[in-house]
Formats: structure tokens, C-alpha cells, sequence
């Protein structure tokens, strides 16, 4: 018999290269013949010897069959590539055998027989079968290892290898071999498919062997063990090899068996522990491992052994790769095994506290599977214990240091939500923390919290009984009613017993009827739940009242449902977007044009009447107007089945009623309640004598109603309360999430988006005002759509369009093609309702887009324009929004208004456009469409607008709307637009504008002053309540509120009519001038034409000089008609006698120069707006007046005034740059206007002025500091816009620093030090960013710095000094020898505790820039210096207060001397 020891040899397989035994067959040394010579006779031998008997592998011979299979083993890389495959089915098919016969030897039973039992079995046999399953199993380990050698090589380096070892290859012969390599690549053998055979082979082994019988010592047990086991090891260090199913369950198996029956446990802890700290791969199945040992092997000990020694392992925070192994694992099996991990958490929770965030990371994980868990235990009061104490672990890591683990707890906490148990109390403590987390400082905490907010409303567990809505006004409602009904039931009376008092035993005997048929609502009907009979008991004992009560309540209810506003003459029934239609369509026809034909007005009169399809309940406002309602359009009709929460709220046609809303929660709530018996009352008043037991039973039955009904309205109370709390915390951090909107990070642009949608799907309050700040998004230039994590991005425009198109745009289930186009319509109008000018501004251009996208049906414009041109009356937000939104689509597509001109005069600027000047000023923009909108090219002198000739009715129409007299404010803006419409469209504007000037100068000046009570006959009905506010002297509807008095020594005409004049008379000198630049442009064009036109007929060929010649008066043409339009403007505009602006611009300037005089308010701001517009016409004119607006922005009261000839100004020095940089001191005073409007005009023209180089910055540059720290938010983010913007500027903010020092902390202007620091500190980081290119700047700050310490004697101004030098970088050395050299400066400064202080920090910002390879002995001298003058002048400092209080002593004796 071979003698072999398990162990030793084992040990030598770590270097098979150095393994030396007997009997071993020198591969190495033979060529391609020898060997193959050799093995075919040994190895044809040793596989006949094993075959007859497995045990032939112990047995000795020459060589030994052993010695043949470890010689082949250990030269494998020197044989042909079919021997390993021979080798290993030799192998398996020899330990197969001699396992069975091992087992049938030890086993009398056999495989399946008792291996515990007591048959005597020879211990020679046994020694036997031992060496050989030994050897065996050592030969299986090794072979496992020689085919992880030959699975990382290329086969063909293999064959390759084999073929070319013999020294007598030739060329030919190499070319062979390769060929038949080649041949074999096709079905060469692979190790990886092998793997399942070798350790199904060792599970057998582990299944089937009574190891306990063959080795009778623990150790050679084990060492066997850990030989079979080997190879399982060996093959899961394989990343590649664990991504295969069938290996890595192979692998599982065998690990789990011989932990179950073979005492493998604590080697297989070793082991995976040592594998999760090298092998990262290992984590997940070292967890999958535990898991298949718990649940299918019943072996749980491992895992907690495994946990207990993480436990006690400490993880440095420089250490990244450990514990994120470790934490993977630890995550794995919690999602896994959480039983196990919840045992051995008690021990875990140091981990959480973890210098390595990867571990903590993984605790906030591992809590999530343990919460997941916990929801699903059956021990409720142990459950609610441990979960409220893990829900506070996760609240405590919100506050983490590191970001990843932020992130990570509210993307658990978003996974828990998603869980069928909804956590109310737990979910609003976590939602504030979640509010909080919306100011973090890092985007990616900022993006998951919106996140969660998004999944919160989404799983929100208040939908159980109103459909799941969150507005908040609705569930207050709610609130305050069962408040009140609790109240009224916890308060009512009850006798000596404690029973209720019931009132009905005292009503009268015509009552009985009434009572008997109410009480029979008290008997459950069949199929009526327990939770049905508390709101039965509840409307029962509501009904059991006396019958005075009853009959109040029946005729409030019949009052309140004949009050409905659907009597106020407009169907009530559904959306409500256009008029309401005749059945004869009378008017239609009548209002029909001339040339329409029968059927085009059967066509208009069926889609009139599709518009009614869907009419709704409206609140106007006092104009009539629509307001918008707070229940979204669509929200109300789409069906919820598309919804993925059951608790997502219905959306369906109107609203029900808190009747319906509370049937539908009281069939839902559970309350513990004994069933009500089903006993009819008797009717006592009928029957003689009284039946005092059926009158004690009903007084029991209603007691325990009342008693149900208490403790069901208690539940609904406190639901209410959560879901109002829940609701606050929402629309508190909505305006967070609408301040995110605009962040520069586009991930968290986009989930505020989704944020906003989802909310509006749910009806809350602040979605809205949400959509609107979205709305501004479509001027995003983020398009294109980018991947993160695995998830494709959308653009941030494209997810505006998205969001909106879902909101207001999509097709909603259910709903028939004629409602759908009905829904889109109303839902396109409503978008302009309370919309500013900036909302409508980008509505249009979204609009826009959609509909060069196609996303705009035909069927949709249509109906707009049915609703826009309906005769019947309608609220007038709906017929100005039809127009809005006309105006706005047309910009894309012209022949939407271009095929219906005769429709817009008819209605916007005929009857309906006079009553309500706001819809004709909405049709003059839409007029406006007719030129086209197509874009300018700089440099281009083509002008492909479209014009109409002047005797187009659209002109006669214009004309009649701006001459007419009105008293409102909304003339200003539809006579403005007026005038726009005729300068684009006209050919001659100038003409039209003269008259329409002329006809208003002849009222103003010839006719007689309206008395008190006239009114223009043509003024709209609406104009009382629409009258301009003016002050003490305004005329209001032709009534004067001054005193007579006054008046007559005053005003002599109509203020108001002379304001429209001054108005009209403004703005068309400023149109006026760009169709000047229209003319420039149109004359140098036609010259161009001419030139070109000369060089195509001068055919003969010409020299290159003739050409420049050419140029040269093309050139000179150009320049010539320059001048002219430019002596225009500056001559004959405003001084030219025959120049009607010429007329009124003394008068305009004498009414701004006498505002004691002209104290009618609109004209005072008429007045200046068109003094400014004149202004920009002349500068002879602007300078003769500049002073005068200047002394206005300064001494006038009114803010539009102020704010508007701020505007002013910056127009003005674009047209003369060099007025307004004369004054520009006086410019900057508006940044301290107390008026927030004026402040932000002030600093956007100041912004635009000297970011374009209009106006030089001469040390005012303080003020625009200042601004950074603005109590208003947008007030700041434009002055951190500014200085960004002027940071690109070459050293715009390095060369103006000083004085914004100087204006900071010095004069009048000073400010608080905190605001000095927090203002510096955001300006100096520009300075850096520009050190960083040039220290020699730095060098400079430091040394003017320093500087300024010896002129002055405040201790603020040295603390400002020195926080100032603390900001710089202090890159390179040169800086620091310039602060070193100024010491003498500020040496004497530093007894003050603060400078000491910035000084300090100076010198450890050097220390840490500085190379580590210089000393720092400059440092250490410099920082002894600072400390010595540090106690030198405290020292003097403390000295002085001796000497004065020594002084004042002196000075009280002297005068007590004196006395």
C-alpha cells in the first residue's frame, strides 16, 4: 500500500511546482513522442487496474497508478490537450465507485440504509477505503486546480503548447499542429462545464459518506472534510464562474451539506469571513449561503455566529473596500434572512455609528428589510416597539456627515412606503425630516427628498374614505364637522341612570308617523356591515329628534338646493366653455356672414352646441370672470384604473357630496361594536297603555348606538387630524420645491416636475402654483435626454411639454371625440387665467412648440374660435382666453388668423371688443400675427413681414377703438397694443397716427369739461368697476373727488382725457422710431438691389478696381442714408415745425415740471413714461430733460413713476450712452428705493448697462454688494447674477474690490459685520477663481490690504480688514512674505481677539498649501511674532485702562480737595 498523509500533501499542492514524490514520471524533459508513447502504455494499464478494483489506487507498483495520475497532474501544461479530460472521467468514475463500495462496506444498509447503526465492520476494510477515498479526494482537489490553470488560458496557446514541445518541430510540422488545433477549437472540452460534475461528485460524497465511521479522530475527519470542500471554495473565488446557476448552486450545496452532517461550521465561518475581505464578489452568496443553510438545512447557528464576529470588527473611514463588502453582505442576508439579522442587532448597532459610511450606509439599509419584516410579524405590541425604535434610527441618520447615507435613508424610507402597511404616525415624522432635507446642501439629497415627497403623496394612506385627494380646504371641512358632531353627542343631556335623554317621548301624536318611519331605518337591512350600522345609528339618532327640528332641517335642505347657481341663467351641469345654444339657433343665423352658406350654418350651430357638451358649475368674480376652480379639470373626469395606488383619488365628473363621501368612509372604517338587534320600535302614542319595558330596551339600544357612534367619530376625528397634518407638511415644502425649479442641477429640476404633477393629481392646493413656475422652464435650452444610474433623462423642456401635454392635454378614458375636444379647450383657456404677463409670455412659447409638434388638433382651434365668436353671453374669461390662446398658436401658424380677420374685427374690436377692452386688446395681439413671426438675421436687410394697405378696415377699426373715450385702466393697454397693431401691419402707420392724435388734442382742448354725472355714452358698463385708483384729485366716472375750489384754479379740462392724449402721443414717437430703422433698412435694401443689379448688366469684364470703386459707393449710399434718418430723428422730430410731436413735447415736460399744478395721478405717469419715450428720440431733446427725469426718479412719491423711468434711463443709454454715464450716481440711488419694484428695475438696468459696457463703474460697485444680502429672494438672485456675470470680465471685480470694501464698511453706507462677511466672502470667491491664473493679484490685495490698517483707528474696520485677508488663497510663498513684510502695519492690532483670530487662519491656509518637502521655519517664526505682538498689546492695552483709572482716582481726590 502507497503510504499518503491527507494533510501534508495537501499542504505541498499551495506550489505543485515544488511537490516532489515517489515514482513521478518526468513529463517535462520528453518530447511529443515519448510522452504520448508513455501514457498510452501506463496510462492504459493504471485505468484497467482502477476499473477492476477502486482500492488499485492505494496499491504499489512501477510507477504506482497514483504516482501516474499526479505526474500527469503536476506536468499537465506539457500534455496534449485531451488528457485532462481523460484524467478527471478516470477520476470521478474511480472515487464514484469506491464510494459506493466504501459505503457498502462501512454501511451494511447500504446508501440509503442507517449510518449511525451497529453492524461491526472489519478496520482493516475501513483503513482501506479511507487511503483510497483520501487519495481520491486529493487527486479531485487537484485537478480542480489544474483546470482553473486552463480555463484562464486561450486554448490555442494551450494546443499549441503541447504540440510544438519537441525540439525536432519543423515549420511544416507547426503548421500542422496549428491546423489541428484549429480543427479542434470547435468541440474542444471546457472546463466551466465540468464544474457541476466534480461537485455533484463531493456532495454525493458529503450525502452518502458515514465519515464518522471511516475516521474515528475529529481531525482526520475534518481535514478530509476540508479537502472534499476545497474545490467548492476554490471554484466561488471564480467571478465568473458564481454568475453561472448550476455552479453556484453546485457550490451551495456542497457548503451546506458539509456544515450539516460533517461538523463543517466553523471552518465555513472561517472561510467566509475570509472571503468577504478578499473577494468583494463573495458578499451576496456567502448571504445566500446562510440563507440556504436556515431554510432548507435548519441550520441557523452559522449565521449568528458569522454576525457576532462582524460585530466586534471596527472599520476605519479610510477603509473603503472592506466595508463595502462587509455591508453588502450584511444587506444581502437582511433582505434574506432578516430573523437572523434582527437576532444579533442588539450587537450590530455599533455600526451604525461607523467611521466608514459605507457600513453606515448599510445599516440604514439592513433597517429598511428589518421595518419590511416587522410589518408582517404577528406579535403586534413587540412589532410597534421595534419598529417605532428602528423608524427613529433612520430619523437620526438624516443628520449623517456623509451624503451617500442621506440619500440612502430616503430611498428606504421610499421603499417602506411602498409597503401595504402605511405607518401614519411614523410617515409624518419622517416627512418633516424629508421637508428639511429639501435645504440640504447637496443635490443628490435635495433629489432623492423630492423623491419621496413624490412616492409619499402617491402611497398615502388617507384614500381609505374620500377618494384620496389632498386639498386641504375639503378634509378641514370635514374635520370641523365630526368636531362638531362630536361635540354635540358628548354634550347631550342624560338622566340619573346615565342614559340619554330621548326628546321623542314628548313629541305630539301627529309626530308618530314620521317617528315610526324613521326608526325603522334603525333595523339592518341583510348584507349591511358592522361598520354601516354606526353610520345608520348615527343618521337614525339624528332622525329621532323632535319634529320641529326635523321639518327646520328638511326646509334648509329644500332652500339650499332651490338657491343652486344654476338658476343664474348658465346650465350648472358640467364644464362650463362656451355659450349656451338656442334650439333654433336664431341668432346664429342672423350673426352668420353674408356669403355662409345653409350647411356651414347647420355645421356652426352643431359645434356650438358640442361646446356645450360639457358645461360645470362656475364661481365668478365680480367682472364675471371665471375664477379657477381648485379641483383640477382633469383630475375630475380621467378614471383612476390607469392609477398605480389603490388609494390614488378618483377622478370623476363633479364632486360628491359629504354625504356620499361619508357613506363611502363609514363602509370602510372598522369599529368594534355589538350588532344592533332587529327590533321595531312601538308606537306608544297609539296603544292606551304605555309599555315601560319596550321603552327601557329602545333607551338601552340607543345609548349603545351613541356610545358606537362616539367612538367611530373619535376615529374619524384623529384621521382627519393625521391627513391635515400630513397635508401642512406638504404644502409647506412645496414652496421649497418651487424655489428648486430653478436649480442648476437638472435632476432635481426634473423630479420637482413630477413632484408638481403628481400633487396635482391629488388636488393640492399649492400644485398649481408650481405649474405656473414650471411654466418658465420652456425657456430651458436642456434638451437632450442623458442616462444616470441606469434611467434615461429627459430634457427639461422635453419634461415641461411631457407634464403639461399629461395635465390638460391628453385624452381622457370615457369621454366621446366631441367632449374630448370640449375638455382640451377648457382646460388650453383656463391656463390663462390669473396669469401674468411673464406666465403668458412663456405659455405662448410652449404653445408654440406644441404646435409645431402637431400636438394641437384642428378640432381644438375650431372650437376655440366658437367659443371666441359666440353670441350668446359668456363669463368674459372665457371668451378672452379663446383669444389668448389664439394669438398664441398663430405664432406658429399664421393662417389660423389670417382665414378668420373678418371674425376678430367683428368681435374684438365691433360690440363685444368695446364693452370689454381687455378682449380687444387680445385681439389686437392677435391681429399682430397677420406680419408673421419669422426671425430676423443679423446682417439681413430682407423684410418678409407681411403689411396691409391703409384702407383696410382692420385700421377704420384700430382708429375707432383708440379714439373712443373710456374711463378705465384697461385703454392704456388695449391703445397700446392698437398702436403696435398699426406700426406692424400698416404701410404708412404715420398717417393713421397723426389723425387718431389730432382727433384726441380736439377733445381734450375744444371740448367742454363733462360734468359730474356724464359718462361716455360708449364707455362699457364695466368701467365703474374697473376705474383707474387714483389720488385726491383724480376724476373718477367723470366725478372729480377734489375740492371745486381747487379744481377751478387747477385743472381747466378732462385730466383723464389729457392723460390718453400725453399716453398715445408717447408711444407712438417711440414706434416711431423703429419704423424709422424699418425704413433705414427697406432704402438700403433697395439700393443693394440696384448695386447687384449694375454688376449683372456691366457683363463686360472689369477690373478688380472698378469692383472696389463700387463697394466704395455702395458704401458711401449706406452712410448717407444713416445720416438722413438720424438728422430725422434728432431734427425734425422733435423741433421741426411742421412736426406734430414737436407740438406736445413742451407740454409733456411742462406737466412733469408742475406736479402741484397737474395732480391727477394716471396723467402725472402718462406724462413721464412719454417724456422718456421722447427722450429716446432727440438727444438735444433728452438732454434739455434729462435733469428733470432724474430730479423725478428722486423726489416723486409714486413707485410706477419711479420704476418706470428707471426703465426708462436704461433705454435712453442705449440710445446715448454718454448722458446717462454722466449722471450714472444718480442711478444707482435706486437701489435703495424703498419700494421693492423699483429696487429690481434698478438693478436689472444696471445689470444690463454694465454687463454691455454702456456704463462705466466708477466705485458705485458697493451698492450692487449690498444687494447680495436682500431681504428679497430676487432681489439677491439677481445680484449674484450680476457679479457671476461680471467675474467673466477681465479683473472687472479685482479692480473695483477696494472700493467695495470702502462702501461696506466705511460712511453712511456701512453695514452690519455679518453682512460684510457674508457679502465679501461671496465676492472673494471670484477673486480665487482668478488668483488661481494670477497670484500676482493676490500678492497686490495682500500688500493694499495690509495698507489700510495703519489708516484707520476702528476696531471694526480692523476686523473687517482682516477677514478680508483671510479670504485670499495664499497659493504660493510670495503672498505670505508680502503679509510678513507689512507686519509693522497691523502689529499693534492684534491685541484685538478677532484679528488675532483671522491671522491664525492665515497662517494654517499657508501651512496646508505649502509643499510638504519645504520646512517651515518661516511659519514657526511668523506665527511666534503674531503671538509675542498679540501679548505685547495686551499687555499695553491693560497698562492704559491702569493709567485711566489711576487718572479718574487722581481726578476725585483733586476735586474732593478742592471742596
Amino acid at each position: 500500500m502507497v503510504e499518503f498523509n491527507l494533510q501534508e500533501e495537501s499542504q505541498q499542492l499551495a506550489d505543485p511546482s515544488t511537490y516532489v514524490f515517489d515514482d513521478e514520471i518526468d513529463f517535462g524533459n520528453m518530447d511529443g513522442g515519448e510522452v504520448t508513447a508513455l501514457l498510452e502504455g501506463k496510462w492504459r494499464s493504471m485505468v484497467l487496474s482502477i476499473a477492476s478494483s477502486s482500492e488499485a489506487i492505494t496499491h504499489p507498483g512501477n510507477p504506482s497508478p497514483f504516482a501516474v495520475f499526479r505526474s500527469a497532474l503536476k506536468h499537465a501544461e506539457n500534455l496534449s490537450p485531451s488528457t485532462l479530460p481523460k484524467i478527471l472521467d478516470s477520476l470521478l468514475s474511480a472515487m464514484a465507485a469506491e464510494l459506493e463500495a466504501t459505503v457498502r462496506d462501512v454501511n451494511p444498509g447500504g446508501l440509503n440504509g442507517n449510518l449511525e447503526g451497529s453492524v461491526d465492520v472489519d478496520q482493516a476494510t475501513v483503513t482501506a477505503h479511507k487511503n483510497a477515498l483520501e487519495m481520491y479526494a486529493f487527486l479531485l482537489l487537484w485537478v480542480v486546480g489544474v483546470g482553473e490553470k486552463v480555463s484562464g488560458k486561450d486554448d490555442d496557446g494551450v494546443g499549441t503548447a503541447a504540440a510544438t514541445k519537441g525540439k525536432r518541430t519543423t515549420s511544416k510540422g507547426t503548421k500542422a499542429a496549428t491546423s489541428k488545433v484549429t480543427k479542434k477549437k470547435a468541440s474542444s472540452w471546457v472546463w466551466a462545464d465540468q464544474i457541476p460534475l466534480v461537485l455533484s461528485l463531493s456532495s454525493k460524497v458529503l450525502k452518502t459518506l458515514p465519515t464518522g465511521r471511516v475516521w474515528t479522530s475529529t481531525a482526520e475527519r475534518d481535514g478530509f472534510i476540508g479537502v472534499i470542500t476545497r474545490p467548492a471554495y476554490q471554484v466561488a473565488e471564480s467571478e465568473a464562474f458564481m454568475k453561472v446557476e448550476k455552479i453556484k448552486s453546485s457550490v451551495y450545496k456542497v457548503i451546506c451539506l458539509a456544515v450539516k452532517g460533517h461538523g463543517h461550521a466553523f471552518a465555513f465561518q472561517i472561510s467566509l469571513l475570509q472571503s468577504l475581505q478578499y473577494f468583494e464578489h463573495l458578499a451576496e452568496p456567502m448571504a445566500e449561503i446562510l440563507d440556504v443553510l436556515d431554510k432548507e438545512f435548519d441550520v441557523s447557528g452559522v449565521g449568528d455566529e458569522v454576525l457576532r464576529e462582524i460585530a466586534q470588527k471596527s472599520f476605519p473611514a479610510v477603509d473603503t473596500k472592506g466595508p463595502r463588502t462587509y455591508g453588502k453582505f450584511l444587506v444581502h442576508l437582511g433582505e434574506m434572512c432578516p430573523k437572523i439579522v434582527l437576532k444579533q442587532m442588539s450587537l450590530l448597532l455599533d455600526h451604525v455609528d461607523s467611521e466608514a459610511y459605507p457600513m453606515r450606509i448599510a445599516m440604514v439599509e439592513i433597517i429598511g428589510h428589518l421595518i419590511k419584516y416587522l410589518a408582517t410579524a404577528d406579535q403586534i405590541e413587540k412589532r410597534e416597539k421595534k419598529i417605532n425604535s428602528l423608524f427613529e434610527m433612520l430619523g437620526e441618520r438624516f443628520l449623517d456627515v456623509s451624503s451617500y447615507v442621506r440619500v440612502k435613508v430616503l430611498q428606504v424610507l421610499g421603499r417602506i412606503w411602498e409597503l401595504p402597511q402605511k405607518f401614519p404616525k411614523q410617515r409624518l415624522i419622517m416627512t418633516a425630516n424629508t421637508i428639511s432635507s429639501l435645504h440640504d446642501k447637496t443635490p443628490s439629497v435635495r433629489r432623492a427628498a423630492i423623491a419621496l415627497l413624490t412616492k409619499s403623496i402617491v402611497t398615502h394612506p388617507y384614500g381609505i374614505m374620500h377618494g384620496g385627494e389632498l386639498r386641504f380646504a375639503d378634509w378641514e371641512k370635514r374635520y370641523e364637522e365630526v368636531s362638531k358632531d362630536l361635540e354635540k353627542l358628548e354634550n347631550r343631556p342624560v338622566d340619573e341612570a346615565g342614559r340619554p335623554i330621548n326628546e321623542e317621548e314628548e313629541s305630539e301624536d301627529e309626530d308618530s308617523d314620521d317617528d315610526e318611519s324613521d326608526d325603522e331605518s334603525l333595523v339592518k337591512e341583510p348584507g349591511v356591515t358592522m361598520e354601516d350600522d354606526a353610520s345608520l345609528a348615527a343618521d337614525g339618532s339624528a332622525r329621532t329628534k323632535s319634529s320641529k327640528s326635523k321639518k327646520s332641517t328638511k326646509s334648509g335642505k329644500s332652500k339650499s338646493s332651490a338657491t343652486r347657481p344654476s338658476e343664474a341663467g348658465i346650465s350648472m351641469t358640467e364644464d362650463y366653455i362656451g355659450p349656451p345654444v338656442t334650439d333654433d339657433g336664431e341668432d346664429d343665423e342672423d350673426n352668420a356672414p353674408a356669403d355662409a352658406t345653409g350647411e356651414e350654418m347647420d355645421e356652426d350651430q352643431e359645434d356650438e352646441e358640442a361646446v356645450m357638451d360639457l358645461i360645470e358649475e362656475e364661481v365668478l368674480d365680480e367682472e364675471g370672470n371665471p375664477v379657477p376652480s381648485a379641483t383640477p379639470t382633469k383630475r375630475s373626469v380621467k378614471s383612476k384604473s390607469s392609477a398605480k395606488s389603490p388609494r390614488t383619488p378618483k377622478r370623476r365628473k363633479g364632486r360628491p357630496t359629504e354625504d356620499e363621501e361619508g357613506a363611502d368612509g363609514e363602509e370602510k372604517m372598522t369599529v368594534d361594536s355589538t350588532p344592533l338587534k332587529r327590533k321595531k320600535k312601538k308606537k306608544p302614542r297609539k296603544s292606551e297603555q304605555v309599555n315601560l319595558h319596550a321603552v327601557s330596551q329602545e333607551q338601552v339600544l340607543v345609548a349603545e348606538m351613541e356610545g358606537t357612534q362616539i367612538v367611530h367619530l373619535k376615529l374619524r376625528k384623529r384621521y382627519y387630524a393625521e391627513a391635515l397634518d400630513f397635508i401642512r407638511w406638504l404644502e409647506q415644502g412645496s414652496e421649497t420645491l418651487g424655489e428648486l425649479l430653478g436649480s442648476t442641477h437638472k435632476t432635481e429640476v426634473l423630479e420637482a416636475m413630477e413632484y408638481f404633477r403628481v400633487s396635482y393629481e391629488y388636488g393640492m392646493e399649492s400644485a398649481q402654483i408650481g405649474l405656473k413656475k414650471m411654466l418658465h422652464l420652456i425657456w430651458s435650452k436642456d434638451n437632450a435626454s442623458t442616462s444616470e444610474d441606469g434611467k434615461e433623462l429627459k430634457g427639461i423642456r422635453a419634461k415641461l411639454l411631457e407634464c403639461y401635454r399629461s395635465i390638460y392635454f391628453d385624452v381622457v378614458p370615457g369621454l366621446e371625440p366631441r367632449q374630448q375636444v370640449n375638455q382640451i379647450t377648457k382646460n388650453m383657456i383656463e391656463l390663462t387665467f390669473d396669469a401674468t404677463v411673464a406666465e403668458l409670455t412663456s405659455l405662448e412659447e410652449m404653445l408654440r412648440a406644441m404646435m409645431d409638434d402637431g400636438q394641437i388638433q384642428s378640432d381644438v382651434i375650431k372650437r376655440l374660435w366658437q367659443v371666441y365668436s359666440a353670441e350668446k353671453e359668456i363669463p368674459r374669461g372665457q371668451r378672452r382666453g379663446a383669444i389668448i390662446v389664439l394669438g398664441m398658436i398663430a405664432a406658429a401658424r399664421r393662417n389660423i388668423v389670417t382665414d378668420r380677420v373678418d371674425t376678430l374685427i367683428r368681435i374684438g374690436l365691433g360690440k363685444r371688443g368695446k364693452a370689454d377692452l381687455v378682449l380687444a386688446k387680445y385681439t389686437c395681439i392677435a391681429l399682430q400675427r397677420l406680419s408673421g413671426t419669422v426671425k430676423k438675421v443679423k446682417g439681413s436687410l430682407d423684410d418678409k413681414s407681411v403689411r396691409l394697405s391703409m384702407d383696410s378696415p382692420v385700421f377704420t377699426k384700430l382708429k375707432d377703438m383708440i379714439e373712443l373715450s373710456y374711463r378705465t385702466k384697461d385703454w392704456f393697454g388695449m391703445a397700446e397694443q392698437a398702436i403696435n397693431t398699426i406700426y406692424l401691419l400698416g404701410e404708412q402707420p404715420d398717417v393713421i397716427c397723426d389723425e387718431i392724435i389730432k382727433h384726441l388734442a380736439t377733445k381734450v382742448f375744444n371740448e367742454p369739461q363733462p360734468t359730474s354725472t356724464s359718462v361716455s355714452e360708449e364707455k362699457p358698463a364695466a368701467a365703474e368697476e374697473e376705474s383707474m385708483d387714483v389720488d385726491d384729485s383724480a376724476t373718477v366716472n367723470g366725478m372729480s373727488t377734489q375740492d371745486p375750489k381747487e379744481k377751478e384754479s387747477t385743472d381747466m379740462g378732462d385730466a383723464f382725457l389729457l392723460s390718453q392724449l400725453v399716453f398715445v402721443v408717447g408711444h407712438v414717437a417711440i414706434k416711431h422710431i423703429v419704423y424709422l430703422e424699418l425704413i433705414e433698412r427697406e432704402l438700403k435694401r433697395r439700393k443693394d438691389v440696384s448695386a447687384k443689379a449694375k454688376g449683372i448688366n456691366a457683363s463686360s469684364p472689369g477690373t478688380s478696381k472698378e469692383g472696389e470703386e463700387l463697394d466704395q459707393v455702395v458704401g458711401n449710399t449706406e452712410d448717407e442714408i444713416g445720416d438722413l434718418i438720424a438728422s430725422v430723428r434728432e431734427d425734425e422730430m422733435m423741433y421741426s415745425p411742421d412736426s406734430l410731436l414737436a407740438t406736445f413735447g413742451p407740454m409733456i415736460a411742462h406737466i412733469c415740471l408742475n406736479p402741484a399744478m397737474f395732480k391727477h395721478q394716471v396723467l402725472r405717469t402718462s406724462a413721464a413714461l412719454s417724456l422718456s419715450k421722447l427722450m429716446c428720440i432727440s438727444s438735444k431733446f433728452c438732454e434739455e430733460n434729462l435733469l428733470l427725469l432724474l430730479r423725478m426718479l428722486e423726489t416723486s412719491r409714486d413707485p410706477n413713476i419711479r420704476s418706470n423711468i428707471v426703465i426708462a434711463l436704461g433705454d435712453i443709454a442705449v440710445c446715448f450712452s454718454t448722458l446717462i454715464d454722466e449722471n450714472s450716481d444718480r442711478l444707482y440711488k435706486g437701489l435703495s428705493d424703498k419700494d421693492l419694484t423699483v429696487k429690481k428695475n434698478t438693478l436689472m438696468v444696471l445689470t444690463h448697462l454694465i454687463l454691455n459696457g454702456m456704463v462705466k463703474v466708477k466705485g458705485q460697485l458697493g451698492e450692487m454688494a449690498k444687494c447680495l444680502e436682500d431681504e428679497d429672494r430676487r432681489v439677491s438672485d439677481l445680484a449674484k447674477l450680476f457679479f457671476t456675470e461680471l467675474s467673466t470680465k477681465d479683473n472687472a471685480i479685482y479692480n473695483n474690490i477696494q472700493d467695495v470694501i470702502s462702501h461696506l464698511s466705511v460712511g453712511p453706507h456701512a453695514v452690519d459685520e455679518e453682512i460684510f462677511q457674508s457679502t465679501m466672502k461671496y465676492i472673494f470667491n471670484f477673486i480665487e477663481k482668478a488668483s488661481s491664473m494670477c497670484e500676482k493679484q493676490a500678492e497686490n490685495l495682500v500688500e493694499k490690504l495690509c495698507q489700510r490698517f495703519r489708516d484707520t483707528t476702528d476696531e471694526k474696520q480692523w476686523r473687517n480688514i482682516a477677514f478680508c485677508l483671510s479670504l485670499l488663497p495664499y497659493k504660493s510663498e510670495r503672498s505670505l512674505k508680502k503679509l510678513i513684510e507689512a507686519l509693522p502695519f497691523y502689529q499693534d492690532k492684534l491685541r484685538e481677539e478677532t484679528v488675532f483670530e483671522r491671522f491664525s487662519e492665515i497662517l494654517q491656509k499657508a501651512r496646508t498649501n505649502k509643499s510638504a518637502n519645504k520646512p517651515d521655519n518661516e511659519m514657526k517664526e511668523f506665527e511666534k511674532i503674531l503671538n509675542d505682538f498679540k501679548e505685547q498689546g495686551q499687555e499695553d492695552q491693560a497698562l492704559e485702562k491702569r493709567v485711566e483709572v489711576k487718572k479718574a482716582a487722581a481726578k476725585r481726590k483733586a476735586t474732593r480737595r478742592s471742596k
